[in-house]
């Protein structure tokens, strides 16, 4: 039962609904973002706020997904259930996992440099912002590639 639960949560099927959310996550926040940035004074700290939340899911699941072979042996699924599909599919999420995750870092890094307190750039704020905005983005063209890829493959792994 256990090894059951363990397997479907790490399958390609759920990888897939959750890049799916976070993709649509990703969508969301840039939007709310994009369409209140003619008053971006006076929403400055709650675009931040959002790009810092982005920021720490596209790592967090990044990591998640870069490290799922050594999960999987972890939680002793693994050399038992290490199949082709399951190592094509690890292979997919390593590389796609160490591109979110500096997707994400770089939108912490423009929401850091915004509110660093000894640099003075507040004319390059909303430069810093829509730049976490396409980082968002990108990531989230990431992870849309990345369920593409283990799409195409149909069988279930």
């Amino acid at each position: 039962m256990t090894r059951k639960l363990l397997s479907s949560l790490t399958s390609r099927s759920a990888i897939m609904v959750m890049n799916c959310l976070l993709i649509l996550l990703m969508l969301q926040g840039s939007w709310d973002i994009l369409r209140n940035v003619q008053a971006i004074e006076t929403n400055q700290r709650a675009m931040e706020d959002i790009l810092q939340g982005l920021s720490t899911n596209l790592v967090a699941f990044g990591v998640v997904l870069q490290e799922r072979e050594a999960l999987l042996r972890f939680l002793k699924l693994y050399p038992l259930g290490h199949t082709p599909q399951q190592a094509l599919v690890d292979r997919h999420c390593s590389g796609y996992g160490l591109s979110v995750i500096l997707a994400g870092m770089f939108v912490g890094v423009s929401v850091y440099l915004i509110r660093m307190p000894d640099l003075n750039i507040v004319d390059y704020d909303p430069a810093l912002i829509m730049l976490g905005v396409l980082l968002c983005l990108v990531g989230g063209g990431l992870l849309a590639r990345l369920t593409w890829l283990l799409w195409r493959d149909k069988k279930e792994t």
